[in-house]
């Protein structure tokens, strides 16, 4: 499995929680998986947009990002993630969540079942009896499907701090 444009996603979202005065938006959902420069620029744009009215300008009442990874409990079998920029809740496109994947102290990540729970997303798999991390869209082709209520989408991320290989 390709990561290599999941290592930069992660240094994206790593930098953007960092350093102040930097942000980001996610364009999953609008891109092109076969040419880093989307066609659609006007979404892109408007995004941007969002963000610099509601972060750097302090315009209240703009959602200005989707949901980004904030903390994890483990219960039981599963693995139930909370995110900021999801206080309104969570919402899929199309049948089941994807791209979601969860690993055991081996390190070994499988395709897992997520589940929306109001503002968190449970994870799991009959594969990792004891899980201890999540990824998600950690794939050069990962299509993702996991927006906030005002329809942005979530930025990949991992909850491991394990080596990138």
């Amino acid at each position: 499995m390709d990561t290599d444009a999941a290592h930069v996603r992660d240094a994206q979202l790593y930098t953007m929680q960092n350093l102040d005065n930097t942000g980001m938006v996610v364009t999953n959902d609008i891109g092109n998986l076969e040419n880093i420069h989307p066609t659609n620029k006007q979404d892109v744009g408007y995004r941007l947009a969002l963000w610099a009215l509601g972060k750097t300008y302090g315009k209240e009442g703009v959602e200005y990002s989707g949901p980004v990874y904030s903390s994890k409990e483990i219960k039981n079998k599963k693995i139930v993630l909370n995110f900021d920029y999801a206080e309104k809740g969570l919402m899929q496109k199309g049948k089941d969540l994807r791209e979601f994947f969860i690993a055991g102290e081996d390190g070994v990540f499988y395709p897992a079942k997520a589940k929306i729970r109001g503002n968190t997303v449970e994870v799991s798999s009959s594969k990792v009896k004891k899980p201890i991390a999540v990824r998600f869209a950690f794939t050069n082709g990962a299509l993702p499907n996991l927006f906030n209520s005002a329809g942005l989408p979530a930025s990949a991320f991992r909850t491991d701090n394990w080596e990138l290989k």
